[in-house]
This record gives C-alpha cells, structure tokens and sequence, in this order.
C-alpha cells in the first residue's frame, strides 16, 4: 500500500491523512469558493470520506450553501475540506497537503463563474460541475 497523503491547517491543530484518493486536482472557480478561500479559485483532490483521518478537536463544519459544507479550523480559520452533504467523498484543499509531488490540475470547473481569465493551458474546462460528477 502506498504511504497516506498527509496534510494539516496553518496552526497545526488539525492533522489529517488520506489513504488514497478518488480524483485528482481540480481548480474550481466557483464564487463561493472564491469567496471561501479569499483567491480566484481553489484547487482540490477527492477521496472517499471513510478514507481521511482527522485528529485534533478544532474542526468546525459551516453550511455554505443547501447542499454541502466546508471545514475549518477553529483556531487559525484555515479552510481544509468541502462536502457535499448527502456523499460519500470530500475535497480536500491541495495547499494544505504536505506534499504534492507529481500533481497536476486536471480540470477547471465552473469556469462561467471564473472572475480572472484562464489560461491556455490546455486542460479540460466545464461552465459548471463535470457531467455526472459535480
């Protein structure tokens, strides 16, 4: 078995490890995670929620919109996961990984919601979600 992705908040009060992932980087450029983390998008890899493991007592889960929720540490209010609230993965936010060796974004999502031109970089775009993902 390769060995778990790990990762943490900016205060360290939150730890976590993921077993293996589902889906690989996806810049998402939708206003409520402009919004959320402060930037023109935010890139996320996916795993099945019974295969992150978080220890620490700060993390906190906001509704953000009627259908999904995002976490965060209490202390240092760094914004780590995202989840749908009737699924069975969650995102993970690819800057709070400990390492991210050979990453690459695979796809842009909700580009109609883009604030900043895109690049030409060539990777698959979608106005909104992915067809039967998203």
């Amino acid at each position: 078995m390769a060995e778990p992705l790990t990762g943490r908040c900016l205060c360290g009060a939150i730890r976590f490890e993921v077993d293996a992932l589902t889906e690989g980087p996806v810049a998402c450029h939708c206003r409520a995670c402009q919004r959320q983390s402060g930037s023109a998008f935010w890139v996320a890899v996916t795993a099945a929620r019974d295969a992150v493991r978080v220890t620490g007592d700060r993390l906190a889960w906001v509704r953000a919109t009627p259908s999904a929720e995002r976490g965060y540490c209490r202390d240092c209010g760094g914004y780590l996961f995202w989840r749908l609230l009737t699924g069975d993965t969650v995102d993970i936010g690819v800057g709070a990984l400990d390492r991210i060796d050979g990453m690459v974004i695979e796809a842009h999502i909700f580009t109609a919601e883009a604030r900043l031109p895109l690049p030409d970089d060539g990777i698959p775009r979608f106005p909104h979600g992915r067809p039967g993902i998203d």
